[in-house]
């Protein structure tokens, strides 16, 4: 009797352990970082607009080819009501906000280390005119000019929609931690 149940708390444990070891499809893996608790998302909601910030695995961002280098990417997006934030604002505003998101958002969203303000690598914005439910903004930092912090920032100040400033926290290790666990992750091209 023993020996079945050190046998059958043996295989739990193993299977417990196999689940976290890799995440094997790109489900899973935006199934984790939709978890908050996993450190890879931040969110904040006001009077039904919601802004997130995601963190993108290099798994996934190296199957587009687009992108390279030693940065770390990141999905800033906006939803108005669970739609998609441009096409749910008039029209006068419109043009404010496309211009901010494609080429002034460095004005707008910085990324604090240390207390120590940096600037954006790179950031790209493509508006899908509504074709999806979120507006959506590619961004791109390097830790490298972080040297020994585990804890860093994103502010985001209000970019025309009357919000308040945002910050988004997340932890290097947390974000190592899902490079790790997709590093096996096959990518359907």
């Amino acid at each position: 009797m023993i020996k079945i149940s050190f046998g059958l708390l043996s295989l739990i444990l193993f299977l417990f352990a196999s689940c976290q070891s890799q995440l094997k499809t790109e489900e899973e893996v935006y199934s984790y970082i939709q978890d908050e608790s996993h450190g890879a998302l931040a969110i904040h909601e006001f009077n039904g607009i919601k802004i997130s910030m995601s963190y993108i695995p290099k798994k996934l961002i190296s199957k587009s080819n687009v992108l390279s280098g030693d940065l770390k990417y990141f999905r800033l997006i906006y939803q108005n009501r669970g739609k998609d934030m441009l096409s749910s604002i008039d029209q006068n505003m419109y043009s404010v906000l496309l211009n901010r998101l494609s080429f002034r958002l460095g004005e707008y969203l910085s990324v604090y280390y240390g207390g120590k303000q940096k600037e954006l690598s790179d950031y790209q914005f493509s508006p899908l005119y509504g074709v999806t439910n979120s507006t959506e903004v590619l961004v791109a930092i390097d830790l490298e000019k972080i040297s020994g912090k585990n804890i860093f920032t994103f502010n985001l100040k209000d970019i025309g929609l009357g919000l308040s400033e945002y910050d988004f926290n997340f932890k290097i290790s947390d974000l190592e931690k899902l490079d790790k666990l997709t590093e096996k992750l096959k990518i359907n091209e």
